[in-house]
């Protein structure tokens, strides 16, 4: 994990990057098996990313279109949790995301539709998913 952290420091300090996405914690978390141990290395990690004044996202696995993610430790070391969904309606998928956590901010409780299009990603937060 010391490489990790000193391979994000070094290519921050190369590119002068303003944010940075992992992708995913899930793997970090197979190497290391103990949730304990992961929950420790990911906040060594987004604590490294915060002091490096990068804006971070991190993926990961969850189990069953529930909050739950993969090894049940990865949203308690996030200032936020935000849920995508790309579920089947009828004939057509329908991607959309929920908030579930964005600490101190009163965020919409809703599940918003949204499309990737070549200029982003667009959240239409005044329609309905379903």
């Amino acid at each position: 994990m010391r490489a990790l952290l000193n391979q994000i420091i070094a290519i921050q300090d190369m590119s002068g990057a303003k944010r940075a996405v992992v992708d995913s914690s899930t793997s970090l978390g197979f190497h290391l098996q103990d949730p304990a141990k992961i929950r420790i290395e990911l906040l060594k990690l987004s604590t490294t990313l915060e002091i490096l004044g990068l804006t971070s996202f991190m993926t990961c696995e969850t189990i069953d279109d529930t909050l739950y993610s993969r090894f049940g430790v990865e949203n308690f070391v996030t200032e936020g949790t935000i849920m995508l969904y790309n579920r089947r309606y009828e004939n057509v998928r329908v991607r959309s995301m929920e908030i579930f956590k964005m600490r101190g901010s009163d965020h919409s409780k809703g599940i918003h539709p949204y499309e990737i299009t070549a200029g982003g990603i667009v959240i239409h937060p005044h329609e309905e998913v379903y």
